[in-house]
């Protein structure tokens, strides 16, 4: 399964919250399921995590995902804000009632954003419909890939 990349993760966020609770990286990758390697790997921004194995992990810390995602509010899209959920577009996309690839293309700017596709959007990631709609568009102007 494809996965977009996580904007603005802090990887030394992770890791000072790690060693303030007193946990060892073997300690935490046992408690979230994931390996030792791969929270070592996060720590050091050698990798980015996937958002609901990150998920876990800042439950396990006790900390909230806008603590270890740093992304200004005037430059969050569409999946920075489901990113800071901790869903994936999969379980998001189940929850508000549409498909994995509708939510996917409406991340991109690719489809269109209807009223109550915003609503329920809203309802689910707690922030306004005016919100989610500015997420849209951010979205909509990103420059091309290259």
């Amino acid at each position: 399964m494809s996965r977009r990349t996580l904007d603005g993760f802090v990887p030394s966020r992770l890791s000072e919250a790690r060693i303030d609770k007193h946990l060892a990286q073997g300690e935490l990758a046992l408690r979230a399921d994931v390996s030792t390697a791969t929270i070592s790997a996060w720590e050091v921004g050698r990798s980015t995590p996937q958002v609901d194995r990150l998920m876990r992990v800042v439950e396990i810390l006790g900390l909230r995902m806008d603590e270890v995602i740093d992304v200004p509010v005037e430059e969050r899209k569409l999946g920075t804000l489901r990113e800071l959920t901790g869903r994936t577009q999969a379980q998001l996309a189940g929850i508000i009632g549409v498909s994995t690839s509708l939510l996917a293309a409406l991340e991109r700017g690719h489809a269109k954003l209807g009223d109550a596709v915003a609503e329920r959007l809203a309802g689910e990631l707690g922030v306004s419909v005016t919100e989610i709609r500015a997420a849209y568009e951010r979205g909509r102007a990103r420059p091309p890939l290259d």
